[in-house]
């Protein structure tokens, strides 16, 4: 982040959120048994026509392709709220 505030793109007017889905288990038992069960969920993924049990990862960007900044949050969560 430090490095991006050198760049003239940290000052572009506009900046581009986007999500995807990271998958962390397929079957039921490794639901059950993952490390990962207080932070993942299930969640559905319009864009690939699919459930998924994981989170989701949200990018912020600039239009010319500098990531500002991220997160990992449960699918379920509004993307605005992980936004704020």
């Amino acid at each position: 982040r430090t490095l991006a505030r050198d760049t003239d793109l940290w000052h572009d007017d506009v900046w581009i959120v986007d999500s995807t889905p990271v998958e962390c288990a397929r079957s039921r038992p490794t639901v059950k048994r993952s490390a990962l069960a207080g932070w993942a969920g299930y969640g559905y993924c319009p864009s690939h026509s699919r459930f998924f049990w994981g989170l989701r990862l949200h990018l912020l960007c600039t239009p010319g392709g500098l990531p500002i900044a991220w997160a990992l949050a449960n699918p379920k969560a509004d993307e605005r709220e992980v936004l704020a």
